[in-house]
């Protein structure tokens, strides 16, 4: 049986290998397909867990928003942080923690979920210049945009290396790679999770698609433009590693987003000046 195949099996199956996500996670995941949703009902689920509660009330309080006053409410935190980057933050932090085992992987969890944060952190910035109504709605799939990967590199150890062995000889992004041994890649396979995990739509197509916008849905076809372009700017800045040996975008991506050379220039040294405040995001949440 071919990888494409087990992989599709295993994600479709019922009883598989796939990590459970933790109760508190499809609680967060039903909220954010809610729109009626209040801070204050987001509150009383994230309270339910107190590890999840801590870090996000310290995450709050750090370098990366720059409080003037201290945060000590789960309400507070969330008005601080952004009612759709606490649902992002909170998911991420529940995928990681059902991922056990990491021992043997071909990928740098620590390094790939930094770059997670950065590539975050430039889509929010890029969508509030061009489109700002996309601007908190952004964060989520940004942030989760390699979860493939974890998969890949988890349940296929020996394959996925392969997969990283053939870009770096080759020159290729990781996705090429992946689409010329399995035939399937990661921002399919993340779709494919994020189907099973019953994310909305919001998050799941810009994740689908990040590699290839400009075949998305119109619908989310603008965020799945921002998503390419500041996966590039993330790694042209150094920040974290996707474990990609050749950073790219599709052409003309600045034009077709609405910024020009000047801005994405001045967007890579704001995240290289923002480096340590996204360590200090990353040791937070995954403590």
């Amino acid at each position: 049986m071919d990888v494409k195949t087990k992989i599709i099996k295993m994600v479709q199956k019922r009883e598989s290998d796939i990590p459970t996500l933790p109760v508190v996670i499809d609680r967060i995941i039903s909220v954010a397909s809610d729109e009626r949703t209040t801070t204050e009902e987001l509150a009383d689920v994230i309270s339910y867990d107190q590890g999840m509660s801590n870090k996000l009330l310290k995450l709050s309080n750090s370098m990366y928003y720059a409080q003037k006053t201290k945060v000590e409410t789960i309400k507070r935190s969330i008005s601080v942080i952004g009612f759709d980057e606490i649902i992002g933050i909170a998911l991420g932090m529940g995928i990681l923690s059902a991922v056990t085992d990491k021992s043997g992987l071909s990928l740098d969890m620590k390094a790939l979920w930094i770059h997670g944060i950065g590539v975050a952190t430039v889509s929010k910035e890029l969508a509030k210049r061009t489109n700002p109504a996309i601007a908190s709605k952004i964060f989520i799939p940004a942030l989760l945009h390699d979860m493939g990967k974890v998969i890949f590199t988890m349940y296929f150890k020996e394959e996925y290396m392969k997969v990283r062995q053939f870009a770096i000889e080759n020159k290729k992004p990781l996705y090429f790679a992946e689409n010329a041994i399995f035939k399937l890649d990661h921002s399919i396979l993340s779709a494919l999770l994020m189907k099973r995990w019953n994310f909305p739509q919001s998050i799941m197509v810009p994740c689908r698609f990040h590699h290839t916008p400009e075949s998305a849905p119109v619908k989310f076809r603008h965020q799945a433009l921002i998503i390419n372009l500041a996966n590039y700017l993330t790694q042209k800045a150094g920040i974290g590693h996707s474990g990609n040996p050749v950073p790219v975008t599709i052409k003309n991506a600045p034009k077709k987003i609405g910024v020009n050379e000047s801005v994405l220039r001045l967007t890579i040294d704001q995240l290289k000046r923002k480096e340590n405040d996204i360590k200090e995001f990353f040791k937070i949440t995954t403590a």
